[in-house]
């Protein structure tokens, strides 16, 4: 088993995806991550190595605690397998934040993300996690995670934000609306909404929308097996739909097809780990 996937605390479900523990690191090595609004807390113990947009922007990847970046592009995990600490237990946990989690844990700007890996800083290490990795079991482990998380949050006076019903509404909307429709429906200028979610979300709303709607077009087509045409959402013609493939992932979409299905040689993590 390479991995293993545990369930939030029910009071975590609406900041917190699921936590996965990686067994083999070699899992998330040239691993593509594709952007969805959300993003990690890696407690790594030493294992080296960055991440690399399709435009050869490099993020290196704290060997300590960290918050992972967040971007618009799709990301690719880039490890140091030579030089794998020996740790025991030889294991590595992640967390997959949903869009707001890393604002409701942390209670700072979202957009300190755009550019870098946040390190955790050693005060919130000491108070929250300071025994991860220190019980007889990894389930322990995650047991004492998902405490230290619902404490984290908890100490924090986390009212629901206007943000979070927004972003339900462009769920409902299957992320066929505007900005500007948006901010009609909810009586407020787009400047508003703008800032919120640069805020909250670390991601302007017109480029949440899009990866959001682009995340579920790649899942119907490569998961589903759909053709583009068969889809519910919608573009202009298969020359904007092949940019949008471009923009995100740098391939067509029958290049990533093939190289998922066919050649077996790309790796993307949310057809790879999956909740059981």
């Amino acid at each position: 088993m390479k991995y293993e996937i545990f369930p939030p605390d029910a009071n975590l479900r609406n900041i917190i995806k699921h936590y996965i523990v990686v067994y083999d690191v070699n899992l998330l090595n040239n691993m593509l991550f594709l952007p969805n609004g959300g993003n990690f807390l890696v407690f790594n113990r030493g294992v080296r190595g960055y991440s690399i947009l399709h435009n050869n922007e490099k993020y290196q990847i704290p060997e300590g605690y960290s918050v992972s970046i967040k971007t618009t592009k799709s990301k690719k995990s880039v490890l140091d397998l030579v030089n794998i600490p020996a740790i025991e237990p030889a294991a590595l946990i992640l967390v997959e934040l949903l869009p707001i989690g890393f604002y409701k844990l942390f209670q700072k700007d979202a957009s300190c993300l755009n550019n870098k890996y946040l390190p955790i800083e050693n005060t919130l290490i000491e108070k929250y996690f300071s025994k991860l990795y220190m019980h007889k079991s990894l389930k322990q482990d995650i047991s004492y995670l998902n405490e230290s998380l619902l404490k984290m949050y908890n100490d924090h006076s986390n009212s629901k934000e206007c943000i979070e019903d927004i972003l339900e509404k462009i769920v409902e909307y299957n992320y066929e609306v505007t900005v500007d429709e948006l901010a009609s429906e909810f009586a407020c200028n787009r400047r508003t909404i703008e800032r919120q979610f640069k805020k909250f979300i670390g991601i302007s709303p017109k480029n949440f929308i899009f990866i959001c709607k682009f995340y579920q077009t790649f899942m119907a087509y490569i998961k589903d097996g759909k053709k583009l045409n068969d889809t519910q959402y919608i573009y202009n013609d298969n020359a904007h739909l092949n940019k949008v493939f471009h923009n995100i992932v740098g391939y067509s979409p029958s290049q990533i097809f093939d190289d998922i299905k066919k050649n077996n040689n790309l790796n993307v993590y949310q057809l790879t780990v999956v909740e059981v």
